[in-house]
C-alpha cells in the first residue's frame, strides 16, 4: 500500500500550483528524484502476473487492465483499455477485464492536467519537478476531460512494454531471435515453425523480465482497435445489474445513515431539541452532530434513518447571510461590472482607444447566468469502515481516490483518530460532473464510522440535501464590447466577467493555504476566442464572493463563457446585417481546424435553408479541452412562448479518436446536459437558503423532450483531445441564437425563456454603411 499522506502534505504540490520553488524548499530535489513515476516492476502474485501498474495476465487467460480513472458513464474504462489491447495485440472480447486500482501509485497521478502538457511532450526541469511533486501526493483525479489526454501515451506504453516482455520470454523458450516472432490474438507466433504460445503460458516468465524503457509503439497504419468503435466493457454487466455503484455497496452488519445540514451555509448546530426522542425511533442506533454543522441519524436501514430524520428538531445558529436573496446576489454581481479592481488576464493590442474611437461601430451587451447544481442521478454517498486495529476502508463513487483518503482522514480527525492505513475503493459513479471530486460526504461517513468501529456505515444524502447543500456552479455576468471596423469585423474585443472564483472556493476546502481569487482562469474560459481573427482583445474578471460554496462543474467557465461570447458574435454579425455563419467563417480565416468544424456542422444542418415562421436556426463554436466543437440548434417557438428544440447538429474534432461510439455518446449526453441547463436550471436563494429541493423544482430534461441529435466526428491526426465536456459547451448559445432567428428577440440570461425580459444591447454607429441590423 502506498504510504499515507495527509491533506497537509498536499503543500508539496506547490510546484504544480505555482512553480518549483516551493517543492525545492519543502521537499528538495533529492526527495523528488526518489518518487517512482514509472510504477512497480513486474511480479507474480497468486494466479496473476503483473507486468506493470496497468497490465496483469492471469493463468486462465484473462487480461486485467488497471484503469486509474473513474468510470462515471463516459466509457473511459473501455477507451483506455483499448489502448492497452491495441499495443498488446489482444482481441477486444470477454478475455479483457477492467479494474480500478486501490493502490495510490505515483504513476497514476494526473500530472498532465496540472502542468497542461501531454505526458509524451513533458520535457525539461519544470515538467520533471511538477510530475514528481504531483506524483508524490499522489494527485489522482478524473475530470477536465483529461483522462485520454493524460493516459494516451502511458497506457499504450504499458501495453507495448508487456508485449515486448512476452516476446522476449517466447524467444527464450523457443531459442529463436525475438525478431522472428510476431504477436496476434493474445499469443506469440513463430511462423517458421508454426508454433504459437498463448500469453497466459508466457506471463509468469515474462513479468519478471526487465521492461523496455521506451518500447516502440505501433504505427497508426497498424492499428486494429484505435479509431474503430468497440463495445463498452461495462455495458453487459450493467444490463445484468452486476456493477457496484456507491449506492449499491452492501457489507456485513452494515449501518445506514442520513443527514440534515443547515439551510444557510455557515450556520452551526446550536442544539438538538429532541435527540432523546429520535433515538427511540424504530431501528435508530445513533444520532450525531458532525463537526458542529450537521446532524446525522444512523439506523439499521436507510429508510428508518430517513424517517427518523424527518422528525429532527434542530436549532441552527444565525449567520450574516440569513437575509441574502437571489435578487441581492444578482444586484451585487451586476454592480461588480462597474466597480474598479478588475483582474486583467489578457490585453493584446490597443483595446481602449479602439472602443472609444468615433470611426467604429460599438456593440455592447450584458449577459447573466444563475447558480446551478450538479444533480447527479446517484445521490451523494459514501461507505466507510473504521476498524479497532486502526485501519480504515472506504467505498465511494468518487472522482479521486485521493479525495477518499483525505475525506476519511478528516472524518477520523473529527473523531480524534488517526488511521494507520486506508484502502480506497472507487466504485462506479452514477454521474459526477465535478461534484464527486469533493470529500464532504466521505468525511461525514468516516466520522460516523468512527463512532461504530468494526461496522461499516453507509451515509446517503437525500435529494433535498444534494440540491440545496451542494457545491454549485457560480452565477456569472459579463459585459461584452466590440469595435467593428468599416468591413463590419471587430478591430477590438473586450470581455469583462463577474463571477465567484472556483479556484478559491475549491482551494479553501482542499489546500492548507487558500488561494486568492485573482487570475482564476476557470472564470474566463470561453471568452478569449483566440481562434477568431481580432487585432486587439482584452479579457478581465472580477471576483464576486457569496456564502454559497462553488465547485467544479461540467465544463466550468465554458458553461457560461461560451454562452456569453458566442451569443455576442451573433449580435455583432446581425448589427452589420451579416449572416452569423458567414461572419464566423471570416473570423476563422486563420484557423483552418476550426473552420473545417464550422463548415461541417453547417453542412449537416443545411444552413441557409428556409424555415417556417416561428422556427429558427442558431450556430456556435468553441475550442475547449484540446478539441473543437460546433453545434447548430433548430428551435420552434409556440405562440405562448414555449421553446422546443427540434434538432441539434454537432461536428467535433477531438484529434485522434480512440472509440468513435463513445465520443458520439459523449456529445449526445453533453448536449442533453447543456439543454437542461440552458432551458431549465436555476437556483433561487431566499433568506440565505437555496429554495429548490428536488426534481419537481429543479427539473431535468426528459427523454420525451430530447431533440434529434446528429453527431459527426471529423478525422484528425492530432493526439486525442477531451470529449467528456465538449458537447454541452456551445449548446446554450446555439439555442439562444436560434431563438433570435425565430423571434427577433435576444435572450441574454439563462435559463432561456421567451416570455421574460430580453436584456439590453447598445450600438453606436457613425458610418452609414454599418447601420445596425435586426436585434
Amino acid at each position: 500500500m502506498a504510504p499515507l499522506l495527509s491533506r497537509r502534505t498536499f503543500l508539496i504540490t506547490g510546484a504544480a500550483l505555482g512553480g518549483t520553488a516551493l517543492v525545492a524548499g519543502v521537499a528538495g530535489a533529492g526527495f523528488l528524484a526518489s518518487v517512482d513515476v514509472d510504477g512497480p516492476d513486474g511480479f507474480v502474485d497468486g494466479d496473476r502476473a503483473m507486468f506493470n501498474a496497468f497490465v496483469a495476465i492471469h493463468d486462465d487467460g484473462r487480461v486485467v487492465i488497471h484503469v486509474p480513472r473513474t468510470e462515471m458513464g463516459q466509457g473511459i474504462h473501455t477507451g483506455l483499455a483499448m489502448l492497452v489491447a491495441e499495443e498488446l495485440d489482444l482481441p477486444f472480447d470477454e478475455r479483457i477485464a477492467v479494474e480500478h486500482p486501490t493502490e495510490l501509485l505515483p504513476v497514476y497521478a494526473s500530472y498532465s492536467q496540472i502542468i497542461g502538457v501531454r505526458p509524451e511532450e513533458a520535457r525539461g526541469p519544470v515538467a520533471w519537478a511538477v510530475r514528481r511533486a504531483v506524483s508524490a501526493v499522489p494527485l489522482i483525479a478524473t475530470g477536465a476531460s483529461g483522462s485520454t489526454i493524460g493516459l494516451w501515451h502511458p497506457m499504450r506504453t504499458a501495453g507495448a512494454a508487456a508485449r515486448h516482455m512476452l516476446v522476449a520470454a517466447a524467444a527464450a523458450r523457443l531459442g529463436v531471435p525475438a525478431s522472428d516472432l510476431t504477436t496476434a490474438d493474445a499469443a506469440v507466433h513463430h511462423a517458421a515453425s508454426g508454433q504459437s504460445i498463448p500469453y497466459s503460458d508466457l506471463a509468469r516468465d515474462a513479468a519478471i523480465l526487465p521492461p523496455p524503457r521506451e518500447p516502440a509503439l505501433k504505427p497508426r497504419t497498424a492499428w486494429r482497435l484505435i479509431g474503430r468503435s468497440q463495445p463498452r466493457v461495462d455495458l453487459p454487466p450493467k444490463v445484468r445489474g452486476e456493477p457496484v455503484f456507491g449506492a449499491d455497496v452492501v457489507l456485513p452488519d452494515m449501518l445506514h445513515a442520513t443527514i440534515r445540514q443547515a439551510p444557510v451555509f455557515g450556520a452551526s448546530v446550536v442544539r438538538l431539541r429532541n435527540e432523546a426522542e429520535i433515538r427511540t425511533e424504530p431501528g435508530v442506533r445513533d444520532v450525531a452532530v458532525i463537526d458542529g454543522r450537521a446532524v446525522a441519524v444512523v439506523a439499521d436501514s436507510w429508510w428508518q434513518a430517513e424517517m427518523a430524520a424527518w422528525r429532527l428538531d434542530v436549532e441552527w445558529s444565525g449567520t450574516a447571510d440569513d437575509g441574502v436573496s437571489s435578487v441581492a446576489l444578482g444586484d451585487r454581481l451586476r454592480a461588480a461590472l462597474d466597480e474598479a479592481g478588475h483582474h486583467l488576464h489578457l490585453e493584446d493590442g490597443d483595446v481602449e482607444p479602439a472602443l472609444a474611437s468615433e470611426t467604429v461601430q460599438l456593440v455592447e451587451a450584458t449577459y447573466e447566468v444563475p447558480f446551478v447544481t450538479h444533480a447527479c442521478m446517484e445521490p451523494m454517498n459514501a461507505t466507510v469502515l473504521m476498524r479497532r486495529d486502526g485501519t480504515a476502508e472506504a467505498w465511494v463513487p468518487s472522482q479521486s481516490p485521493l479525495m477518499i483518503r483525505w475525506g476519511v482522514q478528516q472524518g477520523a480527525e473529527w473523531a480524534g483518530l488517526d488511521p494507520s492505513a486506508i484502502i480506497c475503493h472507487v466504485t462506479m459513479n452514477g454521474g459526477a460532473f465535478g461534484r464527486r471530486g469533493e470529500q464532504d460526504v466521505i468525511a461525514q461517513a468516516a466520522y460516523l464510522a468512527a463512532r461504530h468501529p468494526d461496522r461499516a456505515v453507509k451515509l446517503m444524502w437525500p435529494r433535498e440535501e444534494d440540491i440545496g447543500r451542494g457545491m454549485f456552479r457560480s452565477h456569472a455576468a459579463a459585459r461584452m464590447q466590440a469595435a467593428l471596423g468599416p468591413d463590419g469585423l471587430p478591430v477590438a474585443y473586450d470581455a469583462l466577467v463577474a463571477a465567484q472564483s472556483i479556484i478559491q472556493s475549491v482551494g479553501s476546502r482542499r489546500l492548507p493555504i487558500t488561494p486568492g481569487p485573482d487570475g482564476d482562469y476557470l472564470s474566463i474560459e470561453g471568452l478569449e476566442k483566440a481562434h477568431y481573427a481580432v487585432p486587439a482583445r482584452r479579457l478581465r474578471s472580477h471576483h464576486v464572493p457569496s456564502h454559497l460554496p462553488i465547485g467544479f462543474w461540467r465544463s466550468n467557465g465554458y458553461s457560461f463563457g461560451t454562452f456569453f461570447s458566442e451569443s455576442f458574435v451573433d449580435e455583432c454579425a446581425l448589427a452589420v446585417g451579416l449572416d452569423p455563419f458567414d461572419y464566423r467563417r471570416v473570423l476563422l480565416r486563420d484557423s483552418p481546424r476550426h473552420l473545417a468544424v464550422l463548415d461541417r456542422v453547417a453542412a449537416l444542418a443545411d444552413w441557409g435553408a428556409s424555415m417556417a415562421p416561428g422556427r429558427g436556426r442558431g450556430i456556435a463554436i468553441e475550442e475547449c479541452y484540446q478539441s473543437v466543437v460546433a453545434e447548430v440548434a433548430e428551435v420552434t417557438i409556440a405562440p405562448d412562448g414555449e421553446i422546443t428544440v427540434d434538432r441539434v447538429f454537432c461536428a467535433v474534432d477531438v484529434g485522434t479518436v480512440v472509440n468513435p461510439d463513445a465520443v458520439a455518446a459523449q456529445m449526445e449526453g453533453g448536449i442533453v446536459f447543456g439543454l437542461t441547463t440552458a432551458l431549465m436550471s436555476t437556483l433561487t436563494v431566499e433568506a440565505g437558503a437555496v429554495v429548490e429541493s428536488n426534481f419537481h423544482d429543479f427539473p431535468m430534461q426528459r427523454i420525451r423532450d430530447v431533440p434529434e441529435i446528429v453527431v459527426d466526428i471529423l478525422p484528425s491526426d492530432l493526439p486525442p483531445g477531451g470529449a467528456g465536456e465538449c458537447g454541452n459547451v456551445p449548446i446554450a448559445a446555439a439555442v439562444a441564437n436560434a431563438i433570435h432567428a425565430a423571434t427577433g428577440r435576444r435572450l441574454r440570461s439563462l435559463p432561456l425563456a421567451v416570455t421574460e425580459a430580453t436584456g439590453e444591447r447598445r450600438t453606436r454607429s457613425v458610418l452609414p454603411q454599418l447601420t445596425a441590423g435586426a436585434a
